[in-house]
C-alpha cells in the first residue's frame, strides 16, 4: 500500500472543511492540502438542498466556490470516503469512490499527515422499522438525495414525511411546491419541537394546514409497505392505514464518528474539542457538525449544528493548524427559515415552558393590535436574570439580530431596558 504525505489533511466537504482550507491558504500558500469528500463533491451549501428539490435553485448553484478556486489555491480535492484514522502515528485510510464508479475491487490508500481537521458532519437517522430500507424511501441530506426524491416524485401524487423537525419541514416545503399532497407523521405533540414552543409551534402548523398539509401528531410509523415498484402506503401504530408514494425520513442526525474507532480520538456523541478546536491528540483538530463545542448559552459542550457556526470553527480550526492561537468563543442553538411567506426564526432556550420548573422567567410580547397586521406576529422571550437567554420570533422579525446579540454578549439589561423589550418595545434595539 503505497504512502502519500501531505502537510494538511482535511476531512470533510462541508462549510468548516472549506473555510478551513481557505484559513490555511491565507497563512500557507505552498504547503500541501488534501481535502477528502465521501459525496464526490467539493464543497456545496446544504441549506439549499430543499431548494434545489423544488426547482429553485439550480445545481450550479450550490457550490461555494467555482473548480478553478481549487486549482488556483492548490487545494486538492479527493472524492473518497476516510475509513480509519491513526491518531497517534498521524494516518488515515481512503478509498476513491471513482473506482466503485468503474466497477473496480476498491483498495485503501493511505496518507501520513501533519496536521488534521475532521470535518466529516452528520448522517441521518433511519428508524428500525420494517420496509425501511424500501425503495422510495428517502432522506434529505444531500444532492443525490434531492435528484432521486425529485425523479420519484415526478411520477407520484403523495409524499409522507417521518418527523416533524426542520428537515422534515423543508422537504414538505418542497414537494408541495412540485405539487404533491403532503402528510407528516409526528411523533410528539407538535411540529418543530427542538425549535419552537408550543404556541409558536401551533402558529406554524395553522399555515401550513392553511396550505393544505396534513399533520398526524403523537403518531408513529409502525411498517412501510409496498411492491416491486417501491413504497405504496405506511401502516401508523394505531393500525390505520395511508396511501402514498414516497417516504422521507426526517429523524435527525447523527455525527459521522464510525471510521474513528481505534483511532486513539475521544469520541462522545461527536468529538469534544478545545477552546483552539483541537481534540485529545496533538495536531489533530474538529469543526462542523461533528464538533462538540462551548454553547454560550448552557456554558458546556454541545453540538449545535449549524452553518455560520461550522463556517466559523473551520476557520478558526485552519488558522490554528497553520500556526495561529486563536479561541472559538462558542454558539448558541439558533434555526431561521421561512413557510409561505411566514418568517420563524429561534434562538437559545426559545423551547423552554411555563411550569417546567426551570429558574427562567418567560414572556410573550404583546403587541398592539396595529402592529399584527395581517400577518401573525408572535415573539417570546426568555431570561435567566437580567440576562435574554432565549427567544422565539414569529412574523415581523427586523430586530431579531439584535436579539441575538444580546444573547451571545451575556449582558446583563437594565431594568428599564428589560420592561421596554418585555413590552414590545423594541426601538432601542
Amino acid at each position: 500500500m503505497k504512502m502519500l504525505s501531505t502537510r494538511y489533511a482535511i476531512i470533510g466537504s462541508g462549510p468548516a472543511a472549506l473555510f478551513a482550507a481557505e484559513a490555511i491558504r491565507k497563512r500557507d500558500a505552498e504547503g500541501k492540502l488534501l481535502m477528502f469528500g465521501a459525496e464526490g463533491y467539493p464543497p456545496y451549501s446544504r441549506p439549499l438542498t430543499s431548494y434545489y428539490l423544488a426547482g429553485l435553485v439550480p445545481k450550479e448553484k450550490l457550490f461555494l466556490r467555482t473548480a478553478d478556486f481549487y486549482r488556483q489555491k492548490k487545494i486538492e480535492f479527493i472524492a473518497a470516503k476516510v475509513t480509519e484514522v491513526k491518531g497517534k502515528e498521524k494516518i488515515l485510510a481512503y478509498q476513491p469512490l471513482n473506482e466503485k464508479e468503474k466497477g473496480e475491487a476498491s483498495q485503501t490508500h493511505a496518507v501520513r499527515f501533519e496536521k488534521l481537521l475532521i470535518a466529516s458532519g452528520a448522517d441521518p437517522v433511519k428508524p428500525d422499522i420494517p420496509g425501511i430500507n424500501m425503495e422510495g424511501v428517502y432522506t434529505l441530506r444531500t444532492i443525490d438525495d434531492a435528484e432521486a426524491i425529485a425523479q420519484r416524485a415526478g411520477k407520484g401524487k403523495r409524499a409522507l414525511l417521518l418527523g416533524g423537525g426542520l428537515v422534515s419541514l423543508k422537504a414538505a416545503y418542497a414537494l408541495h411546491k412540485l405539487g404533491l399532497e403532503i402528510t407528516l407523521i409526528v411523533s410528539s405533540n407538535r411540529i418543530l419541537s427542538q425549535m419552537l414552543d408550543k404556541e409558536g409551534a401551533e402558529i406554524v402548523a395553522a399555515r401550513l394546514a392553511e396550505n393544505g398539509l396534513v399533520m398526524h401528531f403523537q403518531s408513529d410509523v409502525r411498517e412501510i409497505h409496498g411492491n416491486g415498484a417501491g413504497v405504496k402506503g405506511v401502516t401508523l401504530a394505531d393500525s390505520r392505514e395511508l396511501e402514498t408514494d414516497l417516504v422521507i425520513v426526517g429523524k435527525g442526525v447523527k455525527p459521522v464518528t464510525s471510521f474513528l474507532e481505534g483511532s486513539g480520538l475521544a469520541v462522545e456523541n461527536g468529538i469534544p474539542t478545545g477552546e483552539q478546536l483541537q481534540t485529545n491528540l496533538p495536531d489533530i483538530y474538529a469543526a462542523g457538525d461533528v464538533a462538540l463545542c462551548r454553547d454560550m448559552v448552557l456554558m458546556k459542550p454541545a453540538n449545535n449544528a449549524l452553518w455560520p457556526s461550522a463556517a466559523e470553527q473551520g476557520e478558526i480550526a485552519g488558522a490554528n493548524m497553520s500556526g495561529e492561537q486563536l479561541s472559538y468563543s462558542g454558539s448558541i442553538r439558533m434555526n431561521a427559515t421561512e413557510f409561505f411567506g411566514l418568517p420563524v426564526i429561534a434562538a437559545g432556550l426559545g423551547t423552554v415552558q411555563r411550569g417546567e420548573g426551570t429558574p427562567w422567567e418567560i414572556y410573550q410580547v404583546q403587541f398592539p393590535r396595529h402592529a399584527q397586521k395581517r400577518e401573525p406576529r408572535y415573539l417570546k422571550l426568555v431570561f435567566q436574570e437580567e440576562r435574554l437567554v432565549g427567544y422565539v420570533s414569529i412574523g415581523e422579525n427586523r430586530k431579531v439580530g439584535r436579539l441575538t446579540s444580546l444573547i451571545t454578549g451575556r449582558q446583563p439589561l437594565s431594568r428599564d431596558r428589560k420592561e421596554r423589550l418585555i413590552n414590545g418595545d423594541l426601538s432601542y434595539l
